[in-house]
């Protein structure tokens, strides 16, 4: 299996594990925080290591990893900081899940324009995630609510950006086909006739 096949594979498994996390808070809104934060954070760090393993690939539309170098650094350092600072993360996870939900929102309505430029039929599924990932994440700037509720909105919006992701992954991640033939190397001599 090629570099590029394993990125898939990891991107699909990570995308699961972020859609089951948000089904878990979704649920489950009463985990104790410092284990909600370091669940949150060990995610994360996946999250973003993948993430960063697929802007190295080399996948044939380039689509699903394009904005994934910032969005995976962002993401191993909001691991890391719900990991090493529990206590004062956990005041601000709301707001830290919401700035990114928005950010990785308004960067896959961009992906979800370029495989409609693309042809890809399942655009418009990228384009919803996109829009209600980015609706959850103004909610969770804004805070319209407290308690219980915000953790589930949270845990929406990790399983919408998990579903945007896991869609991403299977429709718009492409492995170049290895050509059967034979490469040929030729040589050209141009001649330039002065007369």
């Amino acid at each position: 299996m090629g570099f590029l096949q394993s990125v898939k594979i990891l991107f699909v498994v990570v995308s699961v594990v972020l859609i089951l996390a948000g089904l878990a808070l979704l649920i489950w809104p009463a985990f104790s925080a410092s284990a909600l934060c370091a669940a949150l954070g060990v995610v994360f760090i996946l999250c973003g290591a993948v993430r960063l393993a697929g802007y190295c690939a080399n996948d044939l539309y380039r689509l699903a990893f394009q904005f994934d170098l910032a969005a995976g650094l962002l993401l191993i350092a909001l691991g890391a900081a719900l990991i090493l600072r529990a206590p004062e993360a956990m005041t601000g996870l709301s707001l830290m899940i919401g700035v990114f939900a928005l950010t990785d929102s308004a960067l896959r309505l961009q992906t979800a324009l370029d495989a409609k430029r693309f042809g890809l039929r399942n655009w418009p599924g990228i384009l919803v995630f996109a829009l209600c990932g980015g609706v959850l994440g103004v909610l969770l700037l804004i805070r319209p609510f407290g308690g219980r509720l915000l953790v589930r909105a949270m845990g929406a919006a990790l399983a919408v950006g998990g579903a945007e992701n896991l869609l991403l992954g299977l429709c718009a991640f492409r492995i170049p086909r290895r050509s059967s033939s034979p490469v040929v190397e030729v040589e050209a001599e141009y001649v330039i006739d002065e007369d």
